[in-house]
């Protein structure tokens, strides 16, 4: 059964729209729960977008980057590619706020978002264009139903510099909301696609991939840890692990870590303690640690994060071009054993 986008609503509103508007709705249909509105799509339908929160009709606005259809196209796509990936997702629909598992209200929590460590203004402008760095034209949001329960992914598909760029938010604590740019190729070509005009649609994955990613995914409990420290190093730094990869000062280390980390496996460049992401994999769940960048190494605090195994790999291991390109950093992978030979 396809996994639909829930679009927040008040129940107040969801009523009203209901009762206004049940002529109208021919090829889709709106059903109520707590509050929220599920959108459902018929064969040949439409989706519900709140209403027209999102800004301007297509005709209306020769200026705005978004309007209401390419909104519409966002959210079938949306809706498919959640379906591959078997999550659920809530969708901001302009009024009041979102909440994520971790306690996040969006937009309210605009102002505490970092990307690379540095502060950005984020701003939600349904059409596109403001003064903010980058403005948020949707805002989607997945909980997880797994540990941790303050787990969460959250998309904001903005506009930086006129540009479509697709954000994702998986912070779990912390005063910095810790954003990141998706490395889902899928996502970023949807959106692009989408602002530019055109249609966006799923890519048919072929039957190796398919075959590949169905045996990954029933014995995720094995998953090489040399492998899930690459997806570690390109999540966190990718240019910094890519870098280092190249000099051949990266260095990995099975279950090295003691006190806060032990039992952990780590990647590192060797040196600082600063240098260090330790990981730790539990079924589908890896924990990870480093230096909180707001401490001294000296205090030795930690920032923990959870991600799981099929997220890391729906970012960086789909295709067939991207799983030889993180064999091959897995390859190049030194023993920290090597560190200063």
């Amino acid at each position: 059964m396809k996994k639909k986008i829930i679009e927040i609503a008040l129940a107040g509103m969801a009523v009203l729209a209901l009762t206004g508007c049940q002529n109208n709705k021919q090829n889709s249909s709106v059903s109520k729960t707590s509050g929220n509105a599920q959108v459902k799509k018929n064969n040949g339908g439409s989706t519900n977008n709140g209403g027209g929160k999102f800004g301007h009709n297509s005709d209306s606005n020769d200026d705005a980057l978004w309007d209401s259809d390419k909104q519409d196209k966002l959210d079938d796509f949306f809706d498919d590619w959640a379906d591959t990936m078997d999550q659920e997702y809530d969708k901001y629909d302009g009024d009041g706020q979102i909440t994520t598992a971790a306690g996040e209200k969006f937009p309210r929590d605009f102002n505490r978002v970092y990307i690379n460590n540095q502060k950005v203004s984020l701003a939600y402008n349904p059409d596109g264009k403001g003064d903010a760095d980058y403005n948020v034209v949707a805002i989607y949001n997945h909980d997880s139903d797994k540990a941790p329960l303050e787990g969460h992914i959250t998309y904001f598909f903005s506009f930086h510099d006129g540009k479509p760029i697709v954000l994702v938010d998986e912070t779990t604590n912390g005063d910095k909301v810790m954003v990141k740019e998706t490395a889902n190729q899928d996502l970023i070509n949807g959106f692009n696609s989408i602002a530019n005009g055109q249609n966006a649609s799923m890519p048919d994955k072929d039957s190796d991939d398919s075959d590949d990613n169905k045996a990954s995914d029933d014995d995720s409990a094995s998953e090489d840890p040399k492998l899930i420290g690459v997806f570690i190093g390109l999540l966190k730094n990718g240019d910094w692990f890519k870098s280092n990869l190249k000099d051949g000062t990266m260095y990995f280390s099975k279950t090295a870590g003691h006190g806060k980390t032990a039992g952990y496996d780590c990647i590192t460049t060797g040196g600082s303690p600063a240098s260090y992401y330790w990981f730790k994999q539990d079924g589908d769940d890896i924990t990870v640690k480093y230096s909180d960048p707001d401490h001294v190494v000296a205090d030795g605090v930690y920032k923990t994060e959870h991600y799981t195994v099929d997220r890391l790999k729906s970012d960086y291991y789909v295709n067939s071009g991207q799983k030889a390109e993180v064999n091959g950093y897995v390859d190049k992978l030194k023993p920290l054993s090597e560190l200063g030979n």
